[in-house]
């Protein structure tokens, strides 16, 4: 009778502190392109790990569609903190908007250009529409580069345009496009389904910070505590991620997340280990961001150069590493 009621206790005592630590949390606006892209690898270990919990975060997190809309909506104030594609980041900054960069999330770019299955070829992507992400999107960055080294020039081929990786796949399979910019895990599937490998950005182009933490700098100057504690469970996140001991578990949550099969989690695991795809504890990459200012003053995107020092901040990332 007695256990009973210590268990009953302990119990009680558990939902107490629970509903404590629920009370104590503070509410944070999350953004990132997607939410089934398996560079949000971090952020799902951070997840399903309880880390926000534990850092005083009620984590609420939501798809802007696309590295442009989310640095929309955090300068707009519905997203507090966000990660999306570095280049948007940028230009934005470049324009004047108060956003800095605070952390690292990706480091190469782990894009695919897959082609369809009468696509043998870069030459054979003559006269055929290409999937890419946007306009001003990072896809389409990394396929000119891969297309032009490939003796492809621009007029050769037609673009359109689909935000996510999901959707330029979708448009891949149905026969709408000759080839599709994508990532994992879709670009594996791809594969597996008999698309054609065309090549992958980083042997193109290996110095680059494909994703990075960012926020309204506004925002940032009085929420300091509440930005500390986001980079703290992202940089343990990035810990666990790289731990050996922990190959399962996140093998496990690549699956849940990704709704992929072991196979294809093993694959995607294995080149980000292999790669060093994910920023280890969250590190910005100086090298790799200004590869990315270079390559929008190459397009004539940028007029003049930018300092890395006017697109960092990165006071938060020290102390969340004390």
């Amino acid at each position: 009778m007695l256990k009973v009621q210590s268990r009953a206790m302990g119990a009680l005592l558990v939902a107490f502190g629970l509903a404590l630590t629920n009370a104590r949390a503070a509410e944070l606006q999350f953004g990132t392109t997607g939410k089934s892209d398996s560079t949000s690898i971090v952020s799902y270990i951070a997840m399903e790990k309880k880390l926000f919990e534990a850092n005083g975060i009620q984590l609420n997190w939501f798809a802007a569609g696309s590295a442009a809309k989310a640095v929309q909506q955090t300068l707009a104030g519905s997203l507090d903190i966000s990660i999306a594609a570095t280049d948007q980041t940028v230009r934005a900054i470049a324009q004047g908007a108060p956003i800095s960069i605070i952390a690292g999330a990706v480091t190469a770019a782990p894009f695919r250009v897959l082609g369809n299955k009468d696509v043998h070829g870069w030459a054979d992507l003559k006269g055929k529409t290409v999937s890419v992400g946007g306009p001003s999107d990072q896809t389409l960055f990394f396929f000119r580069i891969m297309a032009r080294k490939n003796g492809l020039k621009d007029a050769d081929y037609d673009l359109v345009y689909a935000g996510t990786t999901p959707a330029r796949f979708a448009q891949l399979v149905s026969g709408a496009v000759g080839a599709a910019v994508l990532t994992n895990p879709n670009d594996l599937v791809a594969l597996d389904g008999g698309y054609t490998d065309l090549g992958t950005a980083p042997d193109y182009v290996p110095v680059w910070a494909q994703n990075n933490v960012f926020v309204n700098s506004d925002w940032a100057k009085t929420h300091n505590d509440l930005v500390v504690g986001f980079l703290r469970a992202f940089i343990s996140a990035s810990k666990f991620f790289y731990d050996p001991a922990n190959r399962e578990e996140v093998l496990a949550i690549f699956m849940k997340y990704n709704n992929s099969d072991r196979n294809t989690a093993e694959r995607i695991y294995q080149f980000y280990q292999d790669k060093g795809i994910i920023a280890r504890d969250a590190a910005l990459s100086e090298a790799g961001l200004q590869a990315v200012v270079d390559s929008l003053i190459a397009n004539k995107e940028l007029t003049s150069p930018l300092s890395i020092a006017t697109i960092i901040d990165a006071k938060f990332l020290t102390q969340a590493m004390r």
